[in-house]
């Protein structure tokens, strides 16, 4: 993914994150810090540094304006999922 990106991209990265921030509020059942705004921000931190992955290049992975989707997903839901049981383990 090229720096900086292009308008298209960044309506996919805010997508992508977006999806990550709820399924990652699905599994933990708890809204990370700042409630599902915060969500999409650890998201977007999460699917940008996923994305930009050299070693884990699939050739068959699904893209979304050059985006890896799968990959981008599934870094924001681990991104948010930590943040979302950090505070929930702060709160308890």
């Amino acid at each position: 993914m090229p720096f900086p990106p292009s308008v298209p991209q960044i309506f996919a990265l805010l997508f992508l994150a977006t999806i990550a921030a709820f399924v990652a509020e699905l599994l933990i059942r708890n809204a990370p810090p700042l409630g599902f705004v915060g969500g999409i921000i650890f998201g977007l931190v999460g699917v940008w540094v996923f994305a930009n992955l050299p070693w884990l290049d699939l050739a068959i992975e699904p893209r979304l304006e050059d985006i890896p989707a799968v990959r981008a997903v599934l870094g924001g839901v681990i991104i948010v999922t930590i943040f979302c049981y950090v505070r929930k383990r702060r709160s308890v």
